[in-house]
């Protein structure tokens, strides 16, 4: 297993790179639900242009000659991509997330404001609200602006009150008539 020690120092490393403004913990890790041998979802969260070539020369000082990372976009609109490493023998999983993306998807979701999106290795589509719950879930390792460790805490506000959504979600006219009994 990745010591705490280590993950914070590959994510002091990560928000050098230009581009990246925050590093965070997700996954089981983040929740306190990891094995020994489980692997490490680290989030990227840039602001464009992320310095790919940077990052890939980090990816290969921390994980080998042969890792790879590739540009945003590359694996779809929501999962923007990133690279797939062994760090110390442990797989670390790099996964981009564009901060102003973050930003509105949270905004949204506290709106009470969903969507779905398409993203090619999800059947069922990206809610938009995804990204809200990552960043309430997640563990702020390294940040150079502060945005992410904001939005950490507003979720974490919103989660000790109850209710960090709208109570009734702003549904388009399709979906009004589904929301019988809902709350107004």
């Amino acid at each position: 297993m990745l010591s705490d020690v280590r993950l914070r120092e590959v994510a002091q490393r990560l928000v050098l790179v230009p581009g990246v403004q925050a590093v965070a913990l997700g996954g089981g890790r983040a929740r306190g639900e990891h094995a020994p041998g489980s692997d490490v979802d680290l989030g990227l969260y840039y602001r464009p242009p992320l310095d790919v070539a940077a990052l890939r020369r980090l990816a290969r000082q921390v994980a080998g000659p042969d890792t790879e990372v590739t540009v945003p976009g590359a694996w779809g609109p929501w999962v923007d991509g990133g690279g797939w490493l062994s760090i110390d023998g442990i797989a670390v999983d790099w996964l981009y997330r564009d901060l102003e993306r973050v930003q509105h998807s949270w905004q949204q979701a506290q709106q009470g404001r969903f969507s779905w999106h398409f993203q090619a290795g999800h059947p069922l589509g990206v809610p938009v609200f995804a990204y809200a719950g990552e960043a309430a879930l997640a563990v702020v390792l390294a940040g150079s602006t502060g945005e992410l460790s904001a939005l950490h805490r507003a979720a974490a506000a919103g989660r000790a009150r109850g209710a960090p959504m709208s109570p009734r979600p702003a549904a388009g006219p399709w979906w009004q008539d589904r929301l019988e009994g809902a709350p107004a």
